[in-house]
Parts: structure tokens; sequence; C-alpha cells
């Protein structure tokens, strides 16, 4: 059995990020998901888990999210460095950087990693995301008013929209070993059933998707659509 942990499912869920790990255990019986609400002792703490899960919170949330997951903080960073699988989603990225500017006040992170986030809570990008990530191309969306600066591991190489430090064309997201971190948000294996593969493949279990048929035929007409010479990537263009 593969234990996948959720952290801070009640703060997490914005934008049915959750339904990530639904549709993964789904896929696949072998899985086990466990859900940590804040205040609780982190499943990890005392059990071996395969993969951490964190999806997108409303900024109010990252503070506090960073003050409970302190006590922690070296476990999980010998949990990166042990190839434990990460997918941090939306702007939970944001809790494992050295540190935030939030509207010109300095806040401290986890510090595990050196990129540090600029936020602007008055100037929010809402668009449309193209990249690639080795062979496969990813498709997403985003609700961002942060920056993402000084990162040294990038995640993908943006094709069509913004990437993390809200710049056309530059990287997006963080990549050390198997943790993995972006703002794309939501339903992030629905719409890249290739990535959902590639996920499941670090877990080590079989590939196969529910509704692989179905869900890889809306991947390709969005691909299709958007990588169109001509292609927008503002939200009110592609639903």
């Amino acid at each position: 059995m593969k234990v996948v942990e959720v952290l801070l499912p009640l703060f997490s869920n914005i934008y049915a990020d959750l339904y990530n790990v639904e549709y993964l255990s789904k896929c696949n019986k072998k899985i086990k998901i466990v859900y940590t609400n804040y205040g609780d002792v982190p499943h990890f703490v005392n059990n071996k888990v395969d993969m951490i899960y964190m999806g997108s919170m409303p900024d109010s949330k990252i503070i506090p999210a960073i003050e409970y997951l302190k006590p922690y903080k070296d476990t999980l960073k010998q949990m990166i460095e042990d190839n434990v699988v990460f997918l941090l989603t939306g702007n939970s990225l944001e809790i494992f950087s050295s540190y935030i500017i939030e509207n010109g006040e300095k806040k401290e992170g986890l510090n595990l990693f050196d990129y540090y986030i600029d936020k602007n809570l008055n100037a929010r990008n809402t668009s449309w995301y193209l990249g690639s990530f080795g062979r496969m191309k990813i498709i997403g969306h985003r609700n961002q008013c942060s920056k993402c600066l000084n990162n040294d591991h990038r995640f993908l190489k943006t094709i069509g929209g913004l990437g993390s430090d809200l710049i056309e064309k530059s990287d997006e997201g963080i990549k050390y070993k198997n943790f993995h971190a972006t703002y794309l948000l939501g339903p992030i294996f629905i719409l890249n059933p290739k990535f959902t593969m590639y996920i499941l493949e670090l877990l080590k279990l079989d590939t196969k998707l529910i509704h692989e048929k179905e869900i890889t035929q809306a991947y390709k007409k969005r691909l299709e659509y958007f990588q169109k010479p001509d292609a927008r990537f503002v939200m009110s263009d592609h639903g």
C-alpha cells in the first residue's frame, strides 16, 4: 500500500485541489490517502509516507501553515532528500520558500529552498498556461498574486503564458529530486493524464488511469487549441 498524505486539507481545497489525490486513489486501489488537519501531528512524523500533497489555499492561511509545519521542518527536508514524492499546487509552494515579502513586509518561510516570494495582494494574474516537462506538455491555469524569485530548480519550461515570476515565457515551478511545486492549481491530474501517469510511476504503481480515453481526448483538444500560433492564454478565451 502506498500512503499519500494530504497536509491541511481544510485550508488547501479552494479550487477543488483535493480531487487530485481522490482521482489518483481511484486510479489505483493500492493508494491510501491520509488527511492531516491543522494542529494534528503529521502522519509522516511517526509513519512512512510515499507522497505529500498540498493544494491552493487562501493567502491568509500561508503564514499559519508555515508556523504549523516549522517543528517538522527537518523531517520534511530529509524526506525531500530521500526522494519522497511531493506535489504542491497553487500558492502552497510559498510555504517552502526562504521568505515571503507581502505588501512590503518580510515574513519567514520554512526555508527549505532558496527561492523567495514577492506578493502583492492588489495585483492578481488569472490565466491559462502551457509548458513542457521532459517530453510531455503540461496544461494548467493560475490565479496568482505572487512572484517566485531566485529559483535555481526549475520545473516547467513555459511555452505559452507566464512563468512563476509572472514574466512571459520564463520557467514555472520548482523541481528538485521528487519534489514538484507549481502555481498551477485545481485539477492538474485530470487536465494532464501523462503527468498523472508519471506520478504513479514514481510511486512504483501501475499507470493505468480511470476514464483514460475521455481525459486523454480532452487533453489533446486543449493542447491543439493552445498550440495554435494565435492562441491566447486569458481565461475568458477558453473557459
